[in-house]
Formats: C-alpha cells, structure tokens, sequence
C-alpha cells in the first residue's frame, strides 16, 4: 500500500453526506496521524440504522479497494475504514457511532 493522506475531497464529501441524513444528530470530523476520526450521535442508537448509514457512506466516499473492521462495544460501534486507489493514493477513517 501507499501513503496515507489529507485528502480534503474526502473531508468535504463526508461531511456533505453526514449532513444529508435525517437520523444523525450531531457529527464531528477531525484528522490527526494520518486518519479522519468521525464521532457520529445518531438521534436514535440503532444497528440497522448504523449499517445503513456505514454502508451508504462507503459507496459514496470509496476508492477503487476497500477494507473495513467493524467493533461493537457495549454503547458505540465503531468501523476502521481503509480504501486506496490504483496508484496507491488511500486514506483511513475511524468512525465511531454513538
């Protein structure tokens, strides 16, 4: 794999979609060592609504190879996302649902 990168269509284009759905209460994004870390407080904690919305974002946001890890904790779940393109461009996203 590449490097790891800012990328800020990544940024923009994630906080335009988190804006866009109805269930989500509040949301932050920060970057920081290499990765964009997502602090999503959903209005209603819900599995289904999370893996719609976790699946809805990787269409709209990934690149040509992608690999997640899904954490389910006991008040949160939490995905590590990790896409990359052709010539090795990738960027790394910690979500963290609430």
């Amino acid at each position: 794999m590449g490097s790891l990168e800012y990328e800020i269509g990544i940024w923009s284009e994630t906080t335009d979609f988190f804006e866009r759905q109805d269930t989500i209460a509040e949301f932050s994004i920060k970057y920081n060592e290499n990765q964009f870390n997502v602090v999503i407080k959903l209005k209603e904690f819900s599995f289904n609504a999370i893996k719609t919305i976790f699946a809805s974002l990787v269409r709209f946001i990934e690149y040509k190879s992608t690999f997640y890890v899904r954490e389910d904790k006991e008040s949160s779940i939490e995905y590590y996302l990790l896409s990359s393109t052709d010539n090795k461009k990738a960027f790394l996203i910690h979500i963290v649902f609430q």
